[in-house]
């Protein structure tokens, strides 16, 4: 009986399991949904409106530092600043003493641009989120603080 019981509480949590999975699957494609609905309303690319965004509570990053925050290649971080360098959004700043670690900065017009993008970010979800009210809304917050915390952990631990 004991055993029953037991199977029967793995075959729930295993549901469970499947059924967040799918809850994450779905949260996923509706916030691509988002950043190509940005891109396309800001003329960009959904990869520059991430990389963007980065600078939103910084002014300067390391070329490496962006590589490891968006997780892309080298040649392909190189391409987003070649495209943001003629958009006069962003410049290249060569330090002299080690002329391999380039730091990225935003240009004078690149901050609004970016208090911009990100206030229209704010408002959107605010727009989403204010059907649910404080208290869900701050239920919604604490889960997805967990959420990013495991697959935080479980990001580096692919490494």
């Amino acid at each position: 009986m004991q055993n029953k019981k037991v199977g029967a509480s793995m075959a729930k949590f295993d549901q469970k399991i499947e059924d967040i999975a799918q809850l994450i699957c779905e949260l996923t494609r509706n916030c691509q949904i988002k950043e190509e609905y940005f891109a396309n309303t800001f003329r960009m690319s959904p990869t520059e409106v991430r990389f963007l965004k980065l600078f939103v509570h910084r002014d300067i990053l390391t070329v490496a530092e962006i590589q490891e925050l968006l997780k892309l290649t080298p040649g392909r971080v190189s391409h987003i600043l070649r495209s943001l360098e003629i958009k006069n959004l962003i410049q290249r700043i060569k330090k002299p003493e080690d002329r391999r670690n380039i730091e990225v900065k935003l240009q004078p017009r690149a901050a609004l641009f970016v208090n911009n993008l990100n206030q229209n970010y704010v408002e959107l979800n605010n727009t989403i989120l204010k059907e649910v009210g404080d208290d869900k809304a701050d239920g919604i917050a604490n889960s997805l603080n967990i959420l990013l915390e495991l697959f935080t952990k479980w990001v580096a631990g692919t490494k």
